[in-house]
């Protein structure tokens, strides 16, 4: 820091003492004590209060900002029994008065020398406009200029901003009608009425929503009318510019922009049916992740460029029908197929299922889709067929049709079709029974963890009323994972109540696929039992430690009473692991 000094120098009247000798000769010099003789004070009735006798001020500014103003003044006291007293300071409009006074005691004994002072006096200049200021200490005046005003700029508060993702929580559901097992996606849940829904959880694959009307409002929700913002491509929205606080987003799906996007269906995230979040947040803070997950009834079908968009299908399973199935001549039956789109371009009501080849079994060589299929969407399809006359073995191809009636096969490719093949025998008995039977299903990790507040997550359930221990809840109803690699043991008759399986009744052993989906195949009607053993030297390393959560908690093993070219898939086995 520098000091700029602006010097005043009072003229001080010099008083000349002149000795004379009046016609005498000049005394020889008398040698002068260093130190003054103390002499008796004229006697007072009490303390002497006085000014202060200033002989000059210089007026220190130093280089900062804002600006700060010290005046120095110098001057002499009387003797060395007076002091400086107090020094006051107070301005009138571009004017300083500062007054220093000073005090002696009563009856004091003193040096009648004269005694310098100095005082360094701060001057009050914080928020001064520009301009020149007067300075006046007891009658010594100087002045000074300060070239901007000196206010301190205090920095506008950093902005804060809200932001989030409005995104397609995916659940698709397959299968349902009649009597047949609804097969939920990955993604879905159950709910209490028996149905399915997204899992509000944000999945790698699960677009965001364009086009949104978000709205914010001031305070916990519920508020509003704050101000509004629109989902970009990736459903993202943020709220700019904001004061710390505390803020509410929401989202209604009934504004008249929104209905048109998301009507009909439901909120997913935060929480099944909410459509608002409150946020907080301080100063300069950005805070993200302020989501919204919608779960459609219906999934949209997507605007896309027919002209580029990809036309594909992904063949999932038979549902029915297994290949060579026998069937009497003349037997009608009904073949169904799932599939997903795994292409770019949905499947709207103008494509067909079609025949495309192979051998001619009786029934329509087209079929209407009845519904739009969209992106990533898995669909059934049924065909009803009749087997032909003549007995043999018999196989027809299949593929899928777009709007204008050029075909496209499985992954993309022309030559790949899904088909149906059947074998034709006399006195084949009704209903397609190929006389060996399967059995498979899926192992999938079963997931209970305690959030944060120590709360159990969705997929908990509690182990003994009131115990507060949890286990995961033995049902596949959330995006959990599937467990590949893991060793299937398949045994004759039905599972001892306690102990090993017997080596000498174990007919083999399968292994988990990268879908966590293991198969018995070739199997004729009778009693078998299903196992996983967790401390086998297979599977030690991919499931300890842990516990079964199903087929029932703890038990890893479960009977089938298997009827002669019946398909049992559903054998599955969830697992718990202990974190």
């Amino acid at each position: 820091m520098k000091i700029r000094t602006l010097g005043l120098l009072a003229l001080a009247l010099p008083v000349l003492l002149i000795s004379s000798s009046c016609g005498q000769e000049q005394a020889a010099n008398t040698p002068v004590p260093d130190t003054p003789t103390p002499t008796e004070a004229p006697t007072s009735s009490g303390p002497v209060e006085g000014v202060a006798d200033v002989e000059s001020i210089e007026i220190l500014i130093l280089e900062s900002f804002p600006v700060q103003v010290n005046v120095r003044a110098r001057g002499q006291l009387p003797d060395g029994c007076t002091t400086i007293d107090e020094i006051t300071t107070e301005r009138t409009g571009t004017t300083f008065n500062v007054t220093i006074t000073t005090f002696r005691p009563a009856d004091a004994v003193c040096t009648e020398a004269l005694v310098p002072f100095e005082e360094v006096i701060a001057l009050d200049v914080l928020g001064l406009e520009a301009g020149t200021y007067t300075v006046n200490v007891n009658g010594i005046r100087g002045t000074f200029t300060l070239a901007t005003d000196n206010v301190l700029e205090t920095p506008e508060p950093e902005a804060a901003s809200i932001g989030g993702r409005v995104w397609h929580d995916l659940c698709a559901v397959a299968g349902g009608e009649g009597d047949a097992e609804p097969e939920p996606s990955a993604g879905c849940i159950a709910i209490a009425d028996g149905g399915f829904q997204a899992n509000g959880l944000v999945e790698e694959d699960e677009p965001g929503i364009e086009g949104v009307v978000v709205s914010l409002g001031e305070g916990e929700c519920p508020a509003d009318g704050l101000d509004t913002a629109t989902t970009d491509a990736d459903g993202e929205y943020t709220f700019a510019d904001l004061s710390d606080g505390t803020y509410c987003v929401s989202i209604d799906p009934l504004d008249e922009t929104n209905t048109a996007i998301l009507v009909p269906g439901s909120w997913t995230f935060p929480e099944p049916d909410v459509n608002s979040a409150s946020a907080t947040i301080s100063e300069g803070e950005s805070q993200t992740g302020v989501n919204f997950g919608w779960d459609y009834q219906f999934l949209p079908i997507p605007e896309v460029d027919q002209a580029t968009c990809t036309r594909s299908i992904e063949f999932i399973e038979d549902l029915s029908i297994p290949d060579n199935t026998i069937l009497a001549p003349g037997e009608e039956f009904e073949k169904s197929w799932r599939l997903r789109n795994n292409g770019t371009c949905p499947w709207t009501t103008e494509y067909s299922l079609i025949t495309v080849g192979g051998d001619d079994i009786p029934g329509p060589d087209s079929v209407p889709l009845a519904d739009p299929v969209a992106p990533g969407q898995t669909v059934d399809f049924s065909v009803t067929m009749t087997a032909p006359a003549e007995p043999g073995a018999y196989e027809e191809s299949w593929q899928i049709s777009d709007a204008s009636g050029q075909p496209f096969g499985v992954n993309g490719f022309i030559e790949n079709a899904f088909s149906i093949q059947i074998v034709v025998e006399e006195g084949a008995p009704a209903g397609g029974d190929t006389g060996e039977g399967t059995i498979g299903g899926v192992v999938w990790e079963d997931i209970c963890f305690l959030n944060a507040d120590g709360t159990p997550s969705a997929g908990c359930v509690e182990t003994a009323e009131g115990s507060g221990f949890y286990r995961a809840d033995g049902s596949l109803n959330f995006n959990e994972s599937v467990l590949p690699g893991i060793t299937v043991i398949l045994a004759e008759e039905a599972c001892p109540l306690e102990g090993a399986i017997p080596e000498a009744s174990i007919l083999g052993t399968a292994v988990t696929d990268e879908e966590g989906l293991y198969r018995f195949t070739g199997l004729a009607g009778n009693t078998y039992c299903v196992s996983i053993d967790a401390f086998s030297a297979d599977n030690i390393n991919l499931l300890i430690p842990g516990d079964w959560t199903w087929p029932a908690p703890g038990l890893g093993r479960i009977g089938i009473r298997l009827a002669a070219g019946e398909e049992r898939l559903n054998v599955d086995f969830g697992w718990d692991y202990q974190e």
